[in-house]
């Protein structure tokens, strides 16, 4: 079974955009945000800091937002945020796995 505190990630149903989130009380804390098929510099949100270490395509964020903050920070991403809503209520709920879109589940 699976900690309710575990890292979890969620991705869009084309595979485009990944997010790592975490459980935290009844919150979903959105640690980071990776798009696989992208190349720009990484960054923190809402600092705009190059972060020229991390894999390329991704955004970390300077607190950890929970999905509502997210959204508004990103809000061009709803597909993401959406998927990762789906998969905060199975995890809630305290369900043992947690499907998303595709079927698939995942811990990182």
């Amino acid at each position: 079974m699976m900690r309710r505190d575990a890292l979890r990630s969620t991705q869009t149903e084309d595979g485009s955009k990944v997010a790592v989130w975490q459980l935290v009380r009844r919150s979903a804390r959105i640690l980071r945000v990776q798009f696989p098929h992208e190349s720009f510099t990484a960054y923190r949100l809402p600092s705009n800091t190059a972060l020229l270490d991390a894999q390329p395509g991704s955004i970390m964020f300077d607190a950890y937002p929970d999905l509502a903050d997210a959204r508004q920070l990103l809000p061009e991403h709803g597909d993401l945020w959406d998927a990762i809503r789906g998969d905060y209520w199975s995890a809630l709920l305290g369900l043992t796995s947690l499907p998303n879109r595709l079927g698939r589940s995942s811990d990182v």
